[in-house]
C-alpha cells in the first residue's frame, strides 16, 4: 500500500467516522473540543514521517490548562506537548484505563507510535485503523468521566519535578477552588 492509498483508507475508516463524533480535521490530524475536554489524534510529520509509516499520538487535556507557552487554548492545541495525557497511537489499542495516566516522561519526547502499512492490504489497514478509532472513542469516554479532582491528583504528584506539571497543578487548584 502506498501513502495515497493509506490516506484514502484513513479518510474512510477514521476521519469520516470521527467527524460524526465531533472531531475536526486540521491538516492530517483530528481534534475535538468537548466542553471542558480537548482531544487529538495527532499525526506526526517532518522528522517523524517516514515513507510507508503512520506516526501518531493520542492526546487529552482540560481546556482551562495553560499550554507550554503559558496561554490557555480555546481550540485544541496542535502540539502534543501541550497535553498532559499523551499515548502512543499504537499502544492505545490493547491498553486499559490503568495505562491512561499522566506520565511526565511522555512530555519530553511524545511517544509517537509507528505503523508500517507498506506490506498491508487495504482491508488489513482498514481493520487496524478501525481498531484504533474504537480505542480512541473508549479513551474519550474515560477522559470525559475523569473528574477534575482525579486529574489534578495525577498531575500534582509531579509538580515538584516538572515545571509544566507545576503550572498545570496551579491551573487545577484555581478551578477546584471555584
Amino acid at each position: 500500500m502506498n501513502a495515497q492509498e493509506f490516506d484514502e483508507v484513513f479518510e474512510e475508516t477514521v476521519v469520516k467516522r470521527l467527524t460524526n463524533e465531533g472531531f475536526r480535521r486540521q491538516g492530517k490530524s483530528l481534534y475535538m473540543v468537548d466542553g471542558v475536554c480537548q482531544f487529538g489524534w495527532i499525526r506526526g510529520s517532518g522528522r517523524l514521517s517516514q515513507a510507508g509509516m503512520l506516526a501518531h499520538v493520542i492526546v487529552f487535556r482540560h481546556s482551562f490548562l495553560r499550554g507550554k507557552s503559558g496561554d490557555i487554548h480555546t481550540n485544541a492545541p496542535r502540539a502534543a506537548g501541550d497535553y498532559p495525557w499523551i499515548l502512543s497511537g499504537e499502544d492505545l489499542v490493547g491498553s486499559s484505563r490503568n495505562d491512561w495516566c499522566f506520565d511526565p516522561s511522555r512530555l519530553m519526547t511524545p511517544p509517537f507510535g509507528k505503523l508500517n502499512y507498506t506490506a498491508l492490504s487495504a482491508d488489513q489497514v482498514a481493520a487496524l485503523m478501525d481498531a484504533r478509532r474504537v480505542a480512541l472513542l473508549n479513551y474519550v469516554a474515560w477522559a470525559r468521566a475523569l473528574s477534575v479532582a482525579e486529574a489534578h491528583g495525577q498531575v500534582a504528584r509531579y509538580a515538584n519535578d516538572y515545571w509544566i506539571a507545576r503550572m498545570w497543578d496551579e491551573d487545577y487548584r484555581v478551578i477546584l477552588k471555584r
